[in-house]
């Protein structure tokens, strides 16, 4: 009986709020764990307005009528087509988004003035650059895109001979883009890749060798 409320009181001074070492309050905090972060499976998929852009034609509200005359909610969604315009103005092609309708309306009316109803920058929209001059700048280069001289570049022509770096250099692909490479396999990327028949050797004739033998 002693020995178990001995027992007892050296637990209770043990847990008690007051160490008896640092004469300090001790605290008891739970280890805390983090939330768990499950992936969520499931997708979101952002489409773009189906609108045209110079004439502002939206999909349009219909019933689908059956046999029995029973009526149910549908939409008719406007043609619309990814087309280049010609923009003499800018002498540019630029890439818009409209209706086969819109088509017509500028072959009618003119891009400018579309475009000005509809309050379209026509600067700012991507395009295809087709002023005379950058045209003739691309077939006499080609390849080649115009770069603004580094003001820190190596000048010293002995360390320039000696140098074994080869920095990059911007090209032109087939596909318009622009892509860094090494100086000398500018080929690889300008030029459309030869598609030609494998060549096969010709069967050499065989010769027919007469031996006789004389006895």
């Amino acid at each position: 009986g002693a020995s178990l409320a001995g027992a007892i009181v050296e637990m209770a001074s043990l847990c008690a709020t007051k160490s008896a070492f640092a004469g300090r309050a001790m605290a008891f905090t739970p280890a805390r764990v983090a939330p768990r972060c499950v992936p969520s499976s499931r997708v979101v998929t952002v489409e773009a307005s189906k609108v045209c852009e110079l004439t502002g034609k939206r999909r349009n509200k219909a019933n689908a009528v059956c046999f029995s005359n029973k009526k149910s909610r549908k939409f008719q969604e406007p043609n619309l087509q990814r087309k280049k315009l010609y923009w003499e103005y800018g002498q540019r092609w630029v890439h818009m988004r409209i209706s086969t309708k819109a088509i017509k309306s500028v072959e009618k009316n003119g891009l400018d003035k579309m475009a000005a109803e509809a309050g379209i920058d026509l600067w700012k929209l991507p395009f295809e650059d087709a002023r005379p001059e950058r045209l003739a700048y691309l077939a006499e280069n080609k390849g080649k895109v115009p770069v603004a001289a580094n003001p820190r570049a190596m000048k010293n022509p002995e360390k320039l001979a000696a140098s074994k770096k080869k920095p990059r250099v911007p090209v032109y692909t087939i596909a318009g883009k622009i892509a860094w490479v090494r100086p000398g396999s500018e080929a690889l990327y300008t030029q459309e890749a030869e598609t030609s028949a494998p060549v096969v050797p010709e069967e050499e004739e065989a010769e027919l060798k007469v031996t006789v033998n004389e006895e």
